[in-house]
């Protein structure tokens, strides 16, 4: 084994493997985004289905305010139905 591979060259394929498993680690991250969509046969814009009195947040930091928008887009909502 020694005549195909020197010994010199174990390093490089440690850095190379390292490199290529944190690439690989990297770029299956970015693909678990919230941005991506991989579902082809479904709806690939599912962003166009967030209404105006939704909350994406994680943490609400002024609850009233999107309780006091669902009210008011509620409102306005019986109003055009209305003309």
């Amino acid at each position: 084994m020694k005549k195909w591979i020197p010994v010199e060259t174990y390093p490089i394929f440690g850095v190379v493997g390292v490199a290529v498993v944190g690439a690989s680690y990297y770029l299956y991250r970015l693909s678990q985004g919230p941005e991506v969509v991989w579902d082809r046969k479904g709806d690939w814009r599912p962003w166009d289905k967030i209404t105006h009195d939704t909350n994406q947040k994680l943490i609400t930091v002024n609850p009233e305010f999107w309780e006091k928008r669902r009210q008011y887009v509620k409102e306005n909502q019986r109003a055009v139905d209305k003309i």
